[in-house]
């Protein structure tokens, strides 16, 4: 799933992308990192032909960009035979703590189709995952990435990433009445078990929703009363009404009249 991505400020302030990376570096670098592709294991599969439809490069680009972020800067992974792409530090910035988030983190590991990428993803969930990384003379050596004390806990998320979360959502809500209120139950929700994508998805689901039944938008839930109730747990699944036949409807018809006839 991955709908809505975060992405620090602090990336275009990072040491490494300051000193390191190129103009192209940091576009390409966004892009695996925001693409419609993404989930929330940090591990997903593309072909070099979306990528390449995608960012405007050519496939011969797109290759050498992988390679080179496999190589140069040693943040990604990427599997030719499975065309799957491993973002080494999604966990320290994109993973929580939280039961809700565990259970379709978990699922979306097992449906890793690289072996070596999914031991790494099932590690770093208990601290500390390995990964082969290719060398020159074809022997693969062996990167260790920490990630224990980086994956976010929601009881300790800052109030900063709370506020930055809380404005994206914001935008995407259709009432905007109650920002404060709405913030405040947001708040309170991320320091318990929610999480932002979990938001994110609901509030989508009350978009299409909306749109889907024309509902007025007098209707709509102000912003505060969706945020208050969090209304992202309701079902929200729009389901088209059953339309009868002609021949259904004169039966239907004669028998609730047929003892008048």
């Amino acid at each position: 799933m991955a709908i809505y991505r975060n992405i620090q400020m602090s990336f275009w302030t990072d040491s490494k992308v300051v000193d390191d990376f190129t103009p192209e570096d940091r576009y390409f670098y966004l892009y695996l990192m925001t693409n419609p592709h993404t989930n929330l294991a940090g591990c997903y599969e593309i072909s070099l032909k979306q990528a390449s439809d995608e960012t405007g490069y050519t496939k011969d680009v797109i290759m050498n960009l992988l390679e080179r972020f496999e190589n140069v800067h040693n943040v990604i992974r990427y599997s030719k035979e499975t065309k799957e792409v491993l973002l080494l530090n999604w966990s320290k910035f994109n993973w929580t703590r939280s039961k809700d988030f565990q259970k379709p983190l978990n699922k979306e590991i097992e449906a890793v189709k690289n072996a070596e990428f999914k031991r790494f993803l099932q590690d770093s969930i208990d601290g500390v995952g390995t990964v082969p990384r290719p060398s020159s003379d074809g022997v693969g050596t062996t990167d260790t990435v920490t990630v224990t004390d980086t994956v976010a806990d929601t009881d300790t998320v800052s109030g900063s990433q709370i506020r930055v979360e809380f404005e994206s959502l914001w935008g995407l809500y259709p009432k905007k009445q109650g920002k404060a209120d709405a913030f405040k139950h947001y708040r309170k929700a991320r320091k318990s078990d929610t999480t932002y994508e979990e938001v994110g998805r609901g509030i989508q689901a009350y978009v299409e929703y909306i749109r889907a039944n024309g509902i007025d938008m007098q209707y709509v839930k102000m912003g505060s009363t969706f945020f208050s109730q969090q209304s992202w747990s309701d079902d929200w699944t729009y389901r088209k009404p059953r339309t009868e036949s002609r021949n259904d409807l004169f039966a239907r018809l004669y028998e609730e009249h047929k003892d008048d006839i």
